[in-house]
């Protein structure tokens, strides 16, 4: 389907940061990100950079368009974050705009291989579009609840916000039926390192007993989740089932290892503590049902719970977008 734009494959890969400028400096892009307070680099280097990557790889045949683990991680931050579906096509539409523009103003585009183009975007387009909408869909219908620590800071979050809603009457989509794995049956099949899981109970306890032995957050223990949420995305990253989930955890990590509490009111920091406890105490659960006692039913059982709190986490610590060069103009 693509065999034209092929030709062109290895130019784009070649030029990714230049396109990624193209991108994301646009002014619509950046005042979408601006409005929901989200940083440009920050959103630069963990998803445009990877949408990009996976975008060329679509194109080379390696992967099927939306087949991309970074898209569910950015899309649940973009739903604790309540950001409306027109924005996130707008955000993304300015790829395929930056992508055409690149080539056309390096005489990389010929009718055809335009056409190729515009098919290959909006494929991926489809791809968010379907993927937010089940994300949203889920959520809506689902009757998981939070810890009650977790519930306490998210009513607490949801009463500040006065940001754009999704519609509430969304129209119910048909879900596709989802092939259950449980944790017996997929033990068989994997070649788990034992002894990379068997660290992570040991940093649990540690990191688990220091939280709750004060009533404060410290640094040392921002520090200590941070290396234990690196050992457990090294251990998932070995395990193809569970990479959305270890790619989440990274960008987690790395945003712990930049947090400085002193730049952090009282009220946040609370927040930034109970969110961990929650969210060790759940992983711990998952780890325990599904490696060790080999329990669980269904070893996805609580990822949709993981990926929420640890998103909502990644929201209170993410970097804001101070860059007031381009001001959002209101008409």
């Amino acid at each position: 389907m693509l065999d034209n734009l092929n030709t062109n494959v290895d130019f784009i890969e070649n030029n990714q940061h230049k396109i990624l400028d193209i991108w994301l400096d646009n002014k619509i892009v950046k005042d979408r990100l601006s409005k929901f307070c989200i940083d440009i680099k920050f959103f630069r280097d963990n998803f445009a950079s990877k949408v990009l990557e996976h975008t060329i790889t679509v194109a080379k045949a390696e992967q099927e368009p939306g087949n991309c683990p970074v898209l569910a991680v950015m899309l649940t931050i973009f739903k604790r974050k309540n950001i409306p579906l027109s924005d996130i096509f707008m955000i993304c539409v300015q790829l395929k705009n930056a992508l055409i523009s690149f080539c056309n103003d390096n005489d990389q585009l010929t009718t055809t291989k335009l056409k190729e183009l515009s098919i290959l975007m909006d494929y991926n387009f489809e791809g968010v579009i379907n993927e937010y909408v089940l994300i949203y869909y889920k959520v809506r219908t689902s009757n998981k609840s939070y810890t009650k620590e977790v519930q306490k800071v998210i009513d607490k979050i949801e009463e500040k916000k006065e940001v754009p809603k999704i519609v509430e009457d969304a129209p119910p989509i048909e879900v596709e039926a989802v092939k259950v794995t449980s944790a017996k049956d997929y033990l068989l099949d994997i070649d788990l390192d034992y002894e990379m899981v068997a660290e992570l109970d040991e940093l649990e306890s540690e990191v688990l007993d220091a939280i709750y032995s004060t009533e404060v957050i410290t640094p040392l223990i921002i520090d200590e989740s941070a290396q234990l949420f690196e050992q457990y995305a090294k251990v998932l990253n070995t395990l193809y089932e569970f990479e959305e989930l270890a790619y989440t955890l990274t960008i987690l990590k790395d945003l712990l290892a930049n947090t400085h509490l002193g730049d952090m009111d009282n009220e946040t920091i609370e927040m930034v503590g109970a969110y961990l406890k929650a969210i060790i105490g759940d992983l711990n659960s998952w780890r325990m049902a599904v490696f060790i006692t080999c329990q669980a039913e269904d070893i996805h059982y609580l990822d949709k719970t993981l990926l929420s709190s640890i998103a909502q986490l990644q929201i209170t610590l993410l970097p804001q977008d101070h860059n007031t060069e381009d001001e959002i103009e209101f008409f």
